[in-house]
C-alpha cells in the first residue's frame, strides 16, 4: 500500500518554542494522540519516551547541528536517524499545538499517492523543464524533500510506513510560481529537429504531472496566502 499525502498548515516556530518548554498541556495533548493512533505497545512505550525528551530536555535541530564532518582519520561518517518511533512523536506535538485557524487539506491531499512525486520528478526531466530558464536552483531541494522528507532531528529517515516533509512560508512563495511554470511549459523544437525525432520527444508535463502539480500550486498556494508553513505527513 502507497504513502498518502496528508497537507496541513502549520507554525514551524511554535513547534521550535515547544522543544525544552517542558509544557504540561502540550505532553498530555500529544501523549493522547499517541495513545489514540499506536496500538503497538513496545512501539508506543517508545515514542512516548521520545516525545518526553523532546518536550522536557528538547533535542538540537537538525539545522542548528549543521553538517557532519568527515573523520580526522579519513573513517566514516555517523549519521543519526529518525525511525517511525521519532515521526509518531513529532507528529503527536504537530496535532497537539494546531489551532483552529490552521489549514486542514488533508482530505484533499490524501488523494495522492507518495509515487506520484517520483513521477513528477521524471516528468521534469523528461520534457527538458529542468533545464529551461523557467526552473530553479531550489527545485532540486524542494522535489527531494517532497521525495525523501526534511527530518527536523535526523539526518535521514529509516522508515517504512511513514515520514515527514516541511515547508516554510518562503519557500511555498517560492515554489508556487516555478510550479505554475512547469505546469504551463512546453519544450520548443528546433526546426532543423528531425520530425519523427520531434513526435516521440516529451515537451511539457503529463497529464498526471500537470494534474499533480496542479494540486500543489492550489494547496501550496492557500498555505502560503495564509501566512503559514506546510507540514506535510506521508503515512
Amino acid at each position: 500500500m502507497s504513502l498518502r499525502m496528508n497537507l496541513y498548515g502549520w507554525s514551524f516556530q511554535s513547534f521550535h518554542d515547544v522543544l525544552g518548554s517542558n509544557e504540561a498541556s502540550v505532553l498530555k495533548a500529544a501523549t493522547g494522540h499517541l495513545e489514540d493512533t499506536l496500538k503497538d505497545e513496545s512501539a508506543l512505550a517508545r515514542s512516548k519516551a521520545w516525545l518526553r525528551t523532546l518536550i522536557e530536555a528538547g533535542f538540537p535541530m537538525r539545522h542548528e547541528r549543521g553538517p557532519k564532518p568527515e573523520p580526522a582519520d579519513g573513517g566514516l561518517l555517523t549519521l543519526q536517524m529518525e525511525t517511525e518511533t521519532h515521526v509518531c512523536a513529532v507528529n503527536s506535538i504537530v496535532c497537539a499545538i494546531r489551532r483552529d485557524d490552521f489549514v486542514d487539506l488533508s482530505s484533499e491531499s490524501s488523494d495522492w499517492a507518495h509515487p506520484a512525486v517520483g513521477s513528477l520528478y521524471q516528468d521534469l526531466s523528461a520534457c527538458g523543464f529542468w533545464r529551461s530558464a523557467h526552473s530553479s536552483v531550489e527545485l532540486f531541494t524542494w522535489m527531494a524533500k517532497l521525495n525523501k522528507g526534511s527530518p527536523f532531528f535526523g539526518d535521514e529517515f529509516r522508515t517504512q510506513w511513514s515520514f515527514y516533509t516541511s515547508f516554510t512560508n518562503q519557500e511555498l512563495a517560492a515554489m508556487v510560481p516555478v510550479f505554475q511554470s512547469a505546469a504551463r511549459f512546453k519544450r520548443p523544437i528546433p526546426k532543423s529537429y528531425p520530425a519523427q525525432a520531434a513526435k516521440k520527444l516529451q515537451t511539457g508535463l503529463s497529464t498526471g504531472g500537470k494534474e499533480f502539480i496542479g494540486d500543489l500550486v492550489k494547496w501550496f498556494g492557500r498555505v502560503e496566502r495564509s501566512g503559514q508553513d506546510a507540514f506535510i505527513l506521508w503515512s
